[in-house]
């Protein structure tokens, strides 16, 4: 029903006092929303994250949660294009893939986090969910143009200094023309960074400012109050061009060091523009812990000490949140989201065309890599020898194939934005597929050139990617290819649940059929974590030695396979101690003493091996990407 329209002092009182809504004001003081959708309801549901799908609103689905990735796209260890490929879209199945074992929530800044994907459908439809944010939008204006009417101070360009260039963008009073001119600086910004040439961007972000520094636009500060720095100030150098951290109440500008030590970069990363204090000694060695600090910190690194927040008007405060509250629920016009699909789709055309030609084509500084020595020849079975691990046998380093070239791995263990894992994942195979797949920038080519070729396939064992590529649409079109059928991926959720199902029903009518303890001996639930257990074993076999001959993706998923199964062997084991003690003992088989005792320490031993062969697994995994 739509009510005829109140009068200004009845909506104003209305905003004021609303159960659910993103702000609450009074004379003395704002307090903000945690999420700017709550004054609709708790969660959202997809197609509100489809909306926003373009570089400048960037939001994405991961596990059922909302987050908008925008502050973040540009810190990616894996530059800003994974990101756009999948803006607006649920990102769970490439996240776990490639980030297995990370939560992302520790990379983000706590706004970032939006609220759950999925609403109710029993208290409202996705279209009245809508419509109820369509409502919300109206009150926000009117509500805008009520502070501004009274000097609320709406109608200025900025509030205060611009934190972003969104809010630059979404400010009133900016011509269209300095829009569009900030614009092209802010894509060819983001250009450099995914192409890692931070010198660039440095001097593309130094353009943006001359531009709105001449157009009378307070963007970004940049100026140290004597009381000290504060933490809003450091939130806005957070690229890897420009990249300060706040540790123990001092603040380090860190962007230089970046560039001398860009295996330092994903942790770096992380905590660019925040406070790492919380994690302070947390893993000793790395960043931020006190024997990072006393190796590579210098004192010309020292920015200043954190200072208190300058003092905020309540009514400008509330402009601002108003403001970002206002651009979260109408999202990208549609203007500007056919603009980016017509560009994404431009893109991935050239990208595809590109991906027939040669390799030192597409990138010609590739041509200008000087090799140091004569380089060796090797087979391809040669290299599927190098398999790791890192520091063991002559003959045994991790090597990998790319384009008919052969690289040692250890030179980019411990920087490679996807993880050590990923990368050994295809030790001693041919990646080049892979490898074109994730668009991997030219500086990172050269990076590799420089650094990690070690040989070449001999001629008669080489490929001919160029051909293939052009035959197949392209390195890239031709992964694309092998993706699972939305049918098939269906049947094989379906075929999980049936399983899930099964197994539950079993769990019931063994239950119903439950015996004392006491009774039990050698019987039922004995048997049972006896079957288990057989599984168990067989089943981390068996996937340990068909991972060892596949590859990519497929080995990650089977070496998963060989983990669950060592850990329900494992929960088996002790429900088995468990049911074991409080059953009857058997007699022992009959024979002469020693066979006694060897069969008794055989089973100890055997036992013990199996126990502590998933301790040891879990207690590695914990260590090395929990912890």
């Amino acid at each position: 029903l739509r009510l005829p329209p109140p009068s200004p002092a009845s909506r104003s009182h209305a905003l004021a006092t609303m159960s659910a809504a993103a702000f609450v004001s009074c004379p003395s003081e704002v307090v903000p929303a945690k999420a700017a959708t709550s004054a609709i309801s708790k969660a959202m549901p997809l197609s509100e994250v489809n909306r926003h799908c373009i570089p400048e609103d960037c939001w994405v689905a991961i596990e059922g949660k909302a987050y908008d990735l925008t502050e973040f796209m540009d810190r990616h260890p894996g530059g800003p294009t994974t990101i756009l490929n999948s803006a607006g879209k649920d990102a769970t199945k490439m996240f776990k893939e490639i980030h297995k074992g990370v939560r992302i929530e520790q990379y983000l800044l706590p706004e970032a986090f939006l609220g759950n994907v999925g609403i109710d459908e029993d208290l409202m439809t996705e279209s009245f969910w809508h419509k109820l944010r369509e409502a919300r939008i109206e009150e926000i204006e009117d509500e805008l143009a009520r502070l501004s009417a009274g000097g609320g101070g709406a109608g200025a360009p900025l509030s205060k200094a611009a934190s972003t260039i969104q809010e630059v963008l979404d400010a009133p009073g900016i011509s269209e023309e300095l829009k569009s001119r900030v614009r092209s600086l802010e894509t060819q910004k983001r250009a450099a960074l995914d192409a890692e040439d931070f010198a660039k961007a440095t001097e593309i972000k130094a353009k943006q400012a001359e531009l709105l520094a001449a157009a009378n636009v307070d963007f970004a500060g940049g100026n140290t109050k004597a009381g000290g720095i504060p933490l809003s100030e450091v939130a806005r150098h957070n690229k890897p061009h420009d990249l300060w951290v706040a540790v123990n109440g001092v603040v380090y500008d860190l962007t230089d060091f970046l560039l001398h030590h860009p295996e330092q970069r994903n942790v770096l990363l992380a905590w660019a523009g925040r406070d790492a204090t919380p994690v302070w000694d947390k893993i000793p060695g790395r960043f931020p812990s006190k024997t990072w600090m006393s190796f590579y910190m210098r004192p010309e690194l020292r920015m200043g000490d954190v200072g208190p927040e300058p003092p905020e008007a309540p009514e400008a405060k509330l402009v601002r949140e108003l403001r970002k509250e206002l651009r979260r629920l109408k999202g990208p016009s549609e203007e500007d989201i056919q603009a980016a699909k017509a560009g994404s789709k431009k893109s991935a055309a050239v990208a595809a065309e590109a991906s027939k030609a040669d390799e030192a084509e597409r990138y010609p500084k590739l041509k200008d890599v000087k090799v140091k020595q004569e380089l060796p020849f090797f087979t391809r079975a040669e290299v599927a020898k190098h398999k790791g691990p890192v520091g063991g046998a002559p003959g045994t380093e991790p090597y990998m194939i790319l384009h008919n070239k052969v690289y040692d791995l250890r030179p980019l263990l411990g920087s490679h934005p996807g993880g050590d894992e990923l990368l050994l994942s295809s030790a001693g195979m041919d990646a080049t597929k892979d490898f074109e797949l994730f668009e991997h920038s030219e500086k990172a080519r050269v990076r590799r050139e420089q650094d990690m070729l070690v040989g070449y396939i001999v001629p008669a064992e080489s490929a001919d990617w160029g051909a293939e590529a052009a035959a197949g649409g392209g390195a890239v079109a031709g992964v694309e290819g092998q993706a699972e059928s939305e049918v098939m991926m269906y049947f094989r959720y379906k075929a999980m649940d049936i399983v899930l199902g099964l197994g539950a029903v079993y769990a019931y009518r063994s239950w119903k059929h439950r015996k004392p303890l006491s009774m039990l001996t050698y019987s039922r639930l004995l048997r049972h974590m006896h079957l288990i257990m057989a599984v168990g074993i067989f089943g981390t076999l068996a996937s340990a030695k068909a991972a060892s001959y596949a590859e990519g993706l497929t080995k990650k998923r089977l070496l998963q396979v060989h983990k669950q199964s060592g850990f329900a062997m494992f929960v088996a084991l002790l429900v088995r101690i468990f049911a074991r003690s409080q059953s009857g003992i058997p007699p022992r088989f009959p024979g002469l003493p020693a066979v006694q005792f060897i069969e008794t320490q055989s089973l100890r031993l055997f036992y013990l091996i199996i126990f502590v062969l998933p301790v040891s697994g879990m207690a590695q995994e914990y260590f090395l990407k929990w912890a």
